[in-house]
């Protein structure tokens, strides 16, 4: 009779984590089309009711993820911090966890060296393209006044004429192996009746 009085019970407390389930779920793709959406508070708030629903790790990661895309790096490497500790197993991403870790611990104590690190990399950028168009500007003009040695090495393979009759080579074979191999066209009238 113990065993009768607790299956409504047992049966209860299983529709009831099916519900859990289920909400869960809803919200974890709520917060996946908002965060598609670059809507990421948005998804934030439906990842942490997706992980309150059901305490899955990975919701963690999401919550991380969305953090991070805030702007909010400190929040962000706590919630990477709990995904790895809550993990039973160490996940497929974690050397990608543990990379965005240190980049968020990074960015927290250091946002001025971050904007000084910005600027001398664009800096240095700027410079390298600088360079190369000047490089450019000298190989266009030794090239413009070549001697005959210089003309009678050209290859073939750098005139553009060589190329286009290669694709209409190219093109014209389609053509007759498509028209070769095509299937016969249905017949176009309902034929006779006798």
């Amino acid at each position: 009779m113990g065993l009768l009085a607790l299956a409504p019970l047992s049966a209860r407390a299983q529709s009831g984590e099916a519900r859990a389930q289920a909400q869960s779920r809803a919200k974890f793709l709520e917060g996946n089309a908002a965060y598609e959406q670059a809507q990421f508070q948005k998804a934030l708030d439906a990842y942490v009711e997706a992980y309150r629903l059901l305490p899955l790790p990975g919701f963690l990661f999401n919550i991380a993820q969305c953090y991070r895309q805030l702007g909010q790096p400190e929040q962000a490497a706590t919630f990477y911090r709990r995904y790895l500790a809550q993990s039973k197993q160490p996940p497929a991403n974690a050397p990608l966890v543990r990379e965005l870790i240190a980049e968020m611990d990074a960015s927290v104590g250091k946002p001025r060296q971050k904007d000084s690190s910005l600027r001398k990399q664009t800096a240095e950028v700027a410079e390298r393209r600088a360079r190369q168009d000047s490089e450019r500007s000298r190989t266009v003009a030794s090239k413009s006044s070549p001697g005959k040695a210089e003309l009678q090495d050209e290859s073939l393979l750098k005139k553009w004429w060589v190329w286009a009759g290669a694709g209409a080579v190219v093109l014209a074979a389609g053509g007759v192996v498509y028209a070769a191999t095509a299937p016969q066209p249905r017949p176009t009238t309902l034929g006779t009746i006798r």
